[in-house]
């Protein structure tokens, strides 16, 4: 059955753009990206039914982040996609009569956490956490130095209007309701706006 593991081999590699790193008893190993990927070989004239559940529990059990099931044709009476699907359990079909067109992925592995993956998780959280902590310092500071430099510019603004002004506050001119009422400008705009209407 050496012919349907290399076809499985050539597909991986070839077909999928992973990386044959090796194989460790049935299993071969993958890696895709930064990702190992494990495709268990279970090629037999005969299958049994628990025999396949058996090795997708071994399966389980590698630090992968994906898992796929090998089988012929054949097999397919056993697998319940369900279950697969639930685990995240790939399947591979490979029909060695076909060549490499007859190696085909029923159904896809989901990606696994791992525990790398969730010591990365907690290196990142922790990394996050002290990011914001340095950017909200860094904030504090710019808002601090900016209410410095501001308030000293209209410190400085102020001392120079004083100094023109010879220390007396600038005068405000005041509108009277009156002054308004009495302009001719204002009589006119209202008389247009009653002919208007």
């Amino acid at each position: 059955m050496e012919f349907p593991k290399l076809l499985v081999i050539r597909y991986f590699s070839e077909t999928l753009g992973m990386k044959y790193i090796g194989e460790s008893g049935w299993i071969l190993l993958f890696e895709e990206g930064l990702n190992k990927v494990a495709v268990g070989v279970y090629f037999s004239e005969i299958y049994e039914e628990a025999e396949i559940y058996k090795r997708v529990g071994e399966l389980l059990t590698k630090e992968v982040s994906k898992i796929y099931l090998a089988i012929l044709p054949e097999a397919t009476l056993f697998i319940d996609p369900r279950y697969f699907k639930n685990q995240g359990v790939g399947v591979v079909v490979v029909d060695p009569s076909r060549g490499l067109e007859g190696v085909e992925i029923k159904i896809f592995a989901k990606p696994r956490l791992t525990a790398t993956t969730v010591a990365d998780t907690n290196k990142f959280e922790i990394l996050k956490s002290t990011m914001l902590e340095y950017i909200n310092s860094q904030l504090k500071k710019l808002e601090e130095t900016l209410y410095e430099k501001l308030k000293r510019y209209i410190d400085q603004r102020i001392e120079e209007v004083r100094r023109q002004t010879g220390g007396q506050p600038p005068r405000e001119t005041q509108v009277t309701p009156g002054s308004v009422v009495e302009n001719e400008w204002v009589r006119i705009l209202r008389s247009r706006g009653k002919s208007g209407s």
